[in-house]
């Protein structure tokens, strides 16, 4: 099964969204056709990010309790690599980056435009959620 580690930043778009491809992503997971990857580093990320004002103004407190309910109880928890330092341009988006290598994952879903601009690093090819959707729908379905 194709396992991610999905940005905070495709996860706090991607819940609230009824549409596009953040939420198409943070669909096809909970439909398990990938699993998501994910360290506290990244969680804490998304609660600060839903702490936020334009978000607690967009988006009801019960649907964020529910969001992360499914984070801690869906996603595979994992504690970042060591040694991934100066790979991107930002230091929080090198411990995304070792929570990818930590959990062998082959995808790193991110709408940071200069984060993606690394492309690849080893085996994660580090893409935006539109890129990712497309994998998804090339990757070979199982039968039930």
């Amino acid at each position: 099964m194709i396992a991610a580690v999905l940005d905070v930043n495709v996860i706090v778009s991607g819940f609230p969204a009824r549409r596009g491809a953040a939420a198409e992503v943070i669909d096809r997971w909970l439909t398990s056709e990938f699993r998501v990857i994910m360290s506290e580093h990244i969680l804490n990320g998304v609660i600060r990010a839903w702490d936020n004002p334009w978000f607690r103004d967009r988006y009801a407190r019960n649907e964020a309790d529910r969001a992360l309910f499914l984070l801690r109880t869906r996603a595979v928890m994992i504690s970042p690599a060591s040694g991934i330092r100066g790979v991107a341009s930002d230091a929080e988006d090198d411990l995304v980056l070792a929570t990818a290598v930590a959990g062998e994952v082959d995808y790193l879903v991110t709408g940071d435009r200069r984060f993606r601009e690394v492309g690849q690093y080893g085996s994660i090819a580090i893409m935006s959620p539109r890129e990712f959707v497309f994998v998804l729908d090339q990757a070979p379905r199982s039968v039930l």
